[in-house]
């Protein structure tokens, strides 16, 4: 009965809850290269405590095992096709091709302006579901509930003899849900954008690709603090055009 009438008060539930999320964090951290790994089953067990916390933790990347992904595609004339091969994917066959088969025309655009970048090194599909090896970014919704959006891209390059990764994803401004996704980027580039050359959005206006990396302050800023939307910034001086 104590117990019970204890989490009826609302600090107490706070302070308990910041509590275990402390501990929990203070055991998992020194055990995170042995976590790593662990067979699958073993290391979700340890991801569905992470999981219990009232508010998402950062958790991290299992290197991907499998994919399935089709090498044909119906063409034009309604033909069975071979899909289009592109190199330097993380998960390629046995030539090291990987096929396009599950892009649309904007990801395809995006994944080939990247190939000629200075640097390229490499290029990973970022699977749209919660996964062990899917790069997960959690946001509020605008009833206040976690919701997680999985951006389409991580791309890799070698800048200044480092390796860095970058996140591109293609999406569309006239979806009901560019807005918010658009600030959950921002929100999550200004928690981890350090970590990052490159976190960008990418979308369509007036048949030209347009890029907001809100990795810069002065971008990730306006997305943050001024009242306007996605085809708006998009429209501003803050946005570039997107080419590789």
């Amino acid at each position: 009965m104590r117990t019970a009438a204890l989490a009826m008060i609302k600090e107490i539930r706070e302070k308990v809850d910041r509590e275990a999320t402390e501990l929990v964090e203070r055991w998992l951290a020194p055990q995170r290269g042995e976590l790593k790994g662990l067979p699958d089953v073993r290391h979700q067990d340890y991801e569905e405590i992470r999981a219990m916390t009232i508010a998402p933790q950062r958790g991290e990347l299992s290197r991907p095992k499998s994919r399935m992904e089709d090498f044909k595609v119906i063409d034009a004339d309604d033909q069975l096709a071979d899909a289009p091969l592109i190199g330097k994917h993380l998960m390629s066959d046995e030539h090291g091709m990987f096929p396009m088969s599950s892009l649309n025309a904007w990801e395809r655009e995006v994944v080939m302006a990247e190939q000629t970048r200075p640097g390229a090194l490499g290029w990973y599909r970022n699977p749209p579901r919660s996964a062990g090896d899917s790069l997960g970014i959690v946001y509020r919704d605008q009833q206040g509930n976690w919701r997680s959006m999985y951006p389409d891209f991580v791309f890799f390059h070698e800048v200044g003899g480092e390796v860095k990764a970058s996140i591109v994803d293609p999406h569309g401004h006239h979806l009901p849900d560019a807005d918010i996704k658009l600030k959950a980027l921002a929100e999550f580039a200004q928690q981890f954008g350090a970590d990052f050359y490159r976190i960008e959005a990418v979308s369509q206006v007036e048949n030209v690709m347009r890029a907001l990396d809100t990795a810069r302050p002065a971008v990730r800023n306006a997305v943050l603090f001024e009242n306007k939307s996605a085809v708006d910034f998009y429209m501003a001086d803050i946005a570039i055009d997107y080419v590789g």
